[in-house]
């Protein structure tokens, strides 16, 4: 089966689709996209926004990790930069508290 989803890339960009839109129904059905939530968060008042993404990240390495083992899963290690990293967060940053505002 992973050859075939290697070699097919629309079937890749729909998986992707899929499991993108089946995260954003579980962030939305556990209440972190409310305005209310999110600004606890900024505040240090509420950390349930920090939990769920800490549990999604964890939840994710584990899902790699446990895939890499029988090899369904090969990981392409690119080079970070920090200046472009900085930048996006920067960005993010400036857009999240202004929205928030």
């Amino acid at each position: 089966m992973q050859p075939k989803i290697l070699a097919n890339r629309k079937l890749q960009l729909g998986l992707g689709l899929i499991m993108g839109t089946c995260f954003g129904s579980l962030l939305q059905k556990s209440g972190v996209t409310r305005y209310e939530v999110i600004m606890e968060q900024l505040l240090l008042r509420d950390w349930t926004v920090a939990k769920v993404m800490l549990s999604a990240v964890v939840t994710g390495m584990l899902g790699i990790h446990l895939l890499r083992i029988p090899g369904l899963v090969r990981l392409h290690k690119k080079s970070g930069s920090v200046g472009s990293t900085v930048v996006g967060g920067l960005i993010f940053g400036i857009g999240f508290a202004l929205l928030g505002y």
